[in-house]
């Protein structure tokens, strides 16, 4: 009886070491992944002085922006190209590329309708073609159980003109109206998920930032 146990412990051996070194390898990569994930991303000098500019869209459901302040094509590539890079998993660049200013649903719900051109023009007073925002950090969301597969990846920015335009619309649509529903962030990546998913979207800058974004010196 002793001399078979000795060769099913051997066997036993030969298949748990593969497993335990094939979870160790495991949970190295995913270290790796997520060490790169929370490393500093970062956007050229000139890049980040391109000026953004105020697109008024045609939304056909309520969490679609119906005002957008789009960004430079450049920031845009250079942000997606550093998260797919670090993400190890297949992506897609969202349909619109800029900061949501304000959703139809929201414009809906308020006391006032507001025009298009109206609402343009309460941007540009705000300030947000006159000053480009600035970059301060990558955010990274999944959903919950069962679509964790879906996932988001946003440039969060600081932008004291959305702030204000928000504000103001909030006086012109009455106490329906939640100006802290959109902060200044841009959809960089899109994991199994449409953009529309994660709109409003309420962001708290302490709990959500991944990693920051720094402006690097031109080459």
């Amino acid at each position: 009886m002793a001399g078979g146990t000795a060769p099913s412990r051997a066997r036993l051996v030969k298949l748990v070491v593969p497993v335990l070194v094939i979870a160790a390898a495991g949970v190295a990569f995913w270290r790796s992944v997520r060490s790169a994930r929370a490393a500093p991303y970062s956007l050229t000098a000139s890049t980040a002085r391109r000026p953004w500019r105020l697109v008024v869209q045609s939304p056909t459901g309520p969490n679609e922006p119906a005002l957008l302040l789009e960004a430079p094509a450049e920031v845009s590539r250079e942000l997606f190209d550093q998260v797919f890079k670090r993400s190890m998993e297949s992506m897609r660049a969202p349909e619109l590329t800029g900061i949501p200013l304000v959703l139809a649903g929201e414009l809906g719900r308020g006391a006032q309708r507001l025009p298009s051109d109206a609402l343009v023009e309460m941007a540009r007073a705000a300030g947000l073609e006159a000053t480009p925002p600035t970059p301060r950090c990558m955010v990274h969301r999944r959903a919950p159980e069962p679509d964790a597969r879906q996932q988001v990846y946003l440039a969060l920015f600081d932008s004291p003109g959305l702030a204000t335009f928000r504000a103001n619309l909030a006086v012109r649509l009455g106490p329906s109206f939640d100006a802290a529903a959109l902060p200044p962030a841009l959809f960089v990546g899109l994991v199994e998920s449409p953009q529309q998913r994660w709109l409003p979207l309420y962001l708290d800058a302490d709990k959500d930032c991944l990693a920051p974004i720094t402006v690097a010196t031109d080459s």
